[in-house]
């Protein structure tokens, strides 16, 4: 039996390089976004002061609570290798699910990295929201892009990092799902 890929076009991919602060475009697209009335929930990616190892400290900040998780382990001057702490990153998962189960007009999810194409992280994330039907935009390093496509298949796009033509492809989505019901209100 074959399995029925992703719904055509509910995800999309934005392509960025090493030269690319993506997390300054996604602020922007959410920021665009909302100011269009259009309801945005999800993962932010920021990070902060470099460590004791020489990386910056990472943290995802979920978009409707403004809640943030600190996703780096604190590590001394001599470690190297990956400084994700697992607990952190279930943490981030969580807070995905919550905004998933809130069927926002849009979800952002920070990164699809190495976890994802390993199929670990907010991979399984990803796939609730885009079989739920949600319209999911997602950061994705050129470095990881073969892994991507194999995840979401044809039903994926790629888009620029440009907030002008993300914000049009959301809203292009946001205007093709059913109204929501809205309880009616009566005359004064």
């Amino acid at each position: 039996m074959h399995a029925e890929p992703f719904p055509r076009g509910d995800i999309a991919g934005i392509l960025f390089g090493e030269r690319l602060d993506v997390d300054a475009v996604l602020v922007s697209v959410a920021d665009l976004l909302r100011s269009k009335g259009i309801r945005v929930a999800g993962l932010l990616q920021h990070f902060g002061a470099p460590t004791p190892a020489g990386k910056r400290s990472m943290y995802v900040e979920d978009i409707a609570s403004g809640e943030r998780v600190r996703l780096d382990l604190p590590r001394g001057s001599g470690a190297s290798g990956c400084t994700l702490d697992p607990d952190s990153l279930a943490n981030a998962a969580r807070l995905l699910r919550v905004a998933i189960s809130s069927r926002p007009d849009v979800l952002i999810v920070n990164r699809f990295g190495h976890q994802e194409a390993e199929g670990r992280g907010l991979r399984p994330e990803l796939a609730e929201a885009v079989c739920a039907g949600l319209p999911t935009l997602v950061a994705v390093s050129q470095s990881l892009l073969s892994q991507w496509e194999g995840f979401v298949g044809e039903a994926g796009r790629i888009l620029p990092a440009k907030p002008d033509v993300i914000v049009r492809w959301v809203c292009e989505r946001a205007q093709a799902r059913p109204a929501k019901h809205s309880p009616a209100k009566a005359d004064s």
